[in-house]
């Protein structure tokens, strides 16, 4: 539980102060067992993963790398992303298991 003065109350009892500096982010699966107070008091957003898509993740990417990278270099990494990226998702899909369930998002970024 996270309260109003910023404290997390864990499950074992102990009180963590967070500094006014600190930032806590989570990633979940969904928001079922999120009450209201929670969410905000975290500032949640909740997205669907589909609704996101793998090209909000490359255009992040490509938007992150230094300016010395060439522009012809990033209009070729747009082009390979978004040609390999989802058949390579398609293979992952297709012929191999996964430990832990994955979404397209996530093997994308990874």
């Amino acid at each position: 539980v996270l309260d109003d003065n910023k404290k997390l109350c864990l499950n074992s009892g102990e009180l963590i102060q967070l500094t006014s500096r600190m930032t806590m982010m989570f990633e979940v699966g969904d928001l079922a067992a999120a009450s209201p107070a929670t969410v905000s008091r975290c500032g949640m957003v909740y997205m669907e993963p589909d609704a996101l898509g793998v090209a909000a993740l490359t255009a992040s990417w490509l938007a992150s790398l230094p300016s010395s990278f060439k522009p012809a270099y990033l209009d070729l990494c747009r082009k390979l992303g978004a040609h390999l990226v989802p058949d390579a998702i398609k293979v992952v899909r297709s012929g191999s298991y996964e430990v832990v369930p994955t979404m397209d998002n996530w093997l994308a970024a990874s």
